[in-house]
């Protein structure tokens, strides 16, 4: 079983992706599966970009998006899955890492 946290974020994103006029949702699609097919050291990359991206605001996302940075780094069409999977993925503020236990005395 998931996580209760996993199984939000995947719920919000399942209902966005509902949400979406059919067009859209073949277009998210696509992405998808163009992300899938591409070379392991590109999919490495977008990964981690997507990971990254996902714990902006949509306005950061899109902003980065444009940035010069990744028009250098990503391909056009690269920048458009990113920007299509992104559409349907729900801001996930990055979590504090869970308190250790210090040393006991």
């Amino acid at each position: 079983s998931q996580p209760p946290a996993v199984r939000a974020r995947l719920m919000a994103r399942n209902e966005a992706f509902e949400r979406l006029p059919p067009e859209r949702k073949q277009e998210v699609r696509a992405a998808a599966q163009a992300f899938r097919q591409m070379p392991k050291d590109r999919k490495q990359q977008l990964g981690r970009a997507f990971h990254v991206l996902r714990t902006l605001p949509p306005d950061q996302r899109a902003a980065i998006l444009r940035s010069a940075r990744f028009r250098v780094q990503f391909s056009p069409r690269e920048r458009h899955i990113l920007s299509n999977m992104l559409s349907i993925e729900p801001w996930q503020p990055p979590q504090p890492p869970p308190a250790q236990a210090g040393p006991r005395h």
